[in-house]
């Protein structure tokens, strides 16, 4: 079991890890302008069991960082993800429900969810029936082809 020290280098470790994926992601210029203002990630291994939640959450201030050779993005990035830590996964998730209570959306998210559910299901759908006709078509011999003499 870690000792809180520990605990406070491998989250910091981890959310450096986490953060650098994050920022090299394509849509991540764009997440605060489609709505997107909170992110949440769970870290955990079998040695350690839990290491924690990870709560990202934009805020529009100025970051004050100047940078010597800026990245080129499509977009001028303002603002900045801030941080916190969850030591429980229920901490986390009740924070995650609040924010999804409190935000006033012109979606609901329940459905849209619903939808990727679908779609997604159509789609494996989809899959497993051109397997399934594959698998058929390897399986059933051709018939004989009958040589007519005239």
């Amino acid at each position: 079991m870690l000792n809180d020290d520990q605990m406070a280098q491998v989250r910091t470790a981890l959310e450096m890890q986490f953060r650098y994926k994050f920022y090299q992601d394509v849509t991540f210029p764009y997440l605060q302008s489609m709505g997107i203002r909170d992110v949440f990630q769970g870290f955990g291994n079998e040695e350690e069991g839990f290491i924690g939640m990870l709560h990202l959450w934009w805020v529009n201030e100025d970051s004050n960082i100047h940078y010597d050779n800026p990245r080129e993005w499509p977009v001028k990035i303002k603002g900045v993800w801030k941080g916190e830590w969850f030591d429980t996964a229920q901490e986390g998730m009740a924070l995650a429900e609040q924010i999804e209570n409190d935000r006033n959306k012109i979606y609901d998210t329940r459905k849209m969810l619903e939808l990727h559910i679908e779609y997604t299901k159509s789609i494996m759908e989809k899959q497993v029936k051109g397997q399934l006709k594959e698998k058929m078509e390897e399986e059933t011999p051709e018939p004989e082809k009958k040589i007519l003499w005239n």
